[in-house]
């Protein structure tokens, strides 16, 4: 667990930053490993304020988001991300960023041929959704019946279930499906979009008592990489919308 920061120098923001635990998932464009490396928008852009600041790469672990989203609550050393900035989170953590935009959405198998004139019209229905996730908080948050929502780990359990039937529906990032689509060498014909749920900003999020200096110094660095950012996105091909 990292000490609190008791200078106001670069050097302590340095040393601090190198005793902070940082924590990630699986979920691109953020944040995903391939072929063997953690790579995606989110971690890039870490790297380069690491950079900026003259931080020494730090490791980061990957965990299921749950277990992230507990630990950055309890642990005074450590930062979650990317996680979508709500009004409910707003006091529960600091934030940095935002890194990227993403839209969820509830999709389903183009065979199930599934419309629907209201969010209401998928209460019949079965859904996957990655459990404490934005996605799962929207549906929630829209009154989806608690019986018919699984929780899941991760975005390739929830995918699973829907391509075997174990579900009819799952919620997750238009960019996500696409990814996990081309992964599994799966047309995107396959699935359709029935219904969009949010728009959120994903930021990084420190613990609510990390000290204002950091998190101020932190965000100055962020701000100062607008042109770096907007290439790491590029690379990633993230939708202009989601920028």
């Amino acid at each position: 667990m990292a000490t609190k920061l008791h200078a106001t120098s670069q050097a302590g923001v340095v040393q601090f930053a190198s005793q902070l635990s940082y924590y990630t998932e699986e979920y691109a464009p953020g944040n995903f490993t391939e072929r063997g490396d953690l790579v995606g928008i989110s971690v890039d852009t870490l790297k380069l304020i690491w950079q900026k600041l003259g931080v020494p790469e730090q490791p980061i672990s990957v965990v299921p988001w749950a277990r992230g989203y507990r630990i950055v609550q309890y642990d005074q050393g450590s930062v979650l991300f990317s996680m979508a900035r709500t009004q409910q989170r707003e006091t529960k953590f600091r934030w940095v960023g935002p890194i990227f935009s993403s839209t969820h959405v509830v999709v389903a198998k183009s065979s199930r041929n599934i419309k629907v004139e209201s969010f209401e019209g998928l209460f019949g229905f079965r859904a996957a959704a990655l459990r404490n996730d934005i996605g799962e908080v929207s549906m929630r948050n829209a009154s989806f019946p608690s019986r018919n929502l699984v929780q899941v780990a991760d975005l390739k359990q929830a995918y699973f279930m829907l391509r075997s039937d174990r579900v009819d529906l799952i919620v997750i990032t238009r960019f996500a499906l696409k990814h996990i689509l081309d992964k599994y060498q799966e047309s995107l014909d396959e699935y359709q979009i029935v219904w969009q749920i949010s728009r959120v900003e994903n930021y990084f999020a420190f613990h609510k008592d990390t000290p204002d200096i950091f998190i101020n110094t932190f965000q100055q660095a962020f701000d100062s990489t607008v042109v770096e950012r907007t290439a790491i996105k590029r690379r990633y091909k993230l939708p202009d919308e989601e920028f």
